[in-house]
């Protein structure tokens, strides 16, 4: 049930829940009109006021616990769905973060790839020209294609 299937026959979890809520309902209303026939004297054995008075508490905790743990538990699970979606969300983030970092470190390799392809081709061009400063050597556009060739194969890659 790790993927969120019941077995054939297996009650769904909404269907236990509101069995469960459907059977405290008749519970309470059960108890709370046994204690009202009992008040008006109804019930012969529960006639003597002391035994009323003792079941009293007893019917009082068990309505109490029926209007404040079912909105507990409502709201636990609301708050459960909640976190699952908050984590979903931030995992969903974590991958993005990911996948932004390696896509930043994958343009930063072609770039210097593209740097280290440029620089050697103006030194092997400067070396070749026999001129010892860089600077004032002047590169044509045949000399420049095969370095800009290579350069554009590397970002495309």
């Amino acid at each position: 049930m790790a993927n969120g299937t019941n077995a054939p026959g297996a009650p769904s979890a909404a269907g236990t829940e509101t069995l469960k809520n459907w059977i405290m309902v008749v519970l309470t209303l059960i108890f709370i009109s046994l204690y009202g026939a009992a008040l008006i004297g109804w019930l012969k054995p529960l006639a003597d006021e002391k035994m009323v008075l003792r079941l009293e508490p007893i019917i009082f905790v068990i309505i109490g616990y029926y209007f404040g743990r079912l909105p507990g538990q409502q709201n636990e699970k609301t708050l459960k769905q909640e976190i699952g979606r908050q984590t979903q969300r931030a995992d969903a983030a974590q991958s993005a973060k990911e996948q932004a970092l390696q896509s930043n470190e994958a343009l930063e390799e072609k770039i210097k790839n593209v740097k280290a392809a440029l620089v050697l081709e103006h030194a092997a061009f400067a070396t070749t020209s026999g001129s010892h400063n860089l600077r004032s050597t002047t590169m044509k556009e045949e000399d420049l294609r095969p370095a800009v060739n290579a350069a554009l194969r590397i970002l495309n890659s």
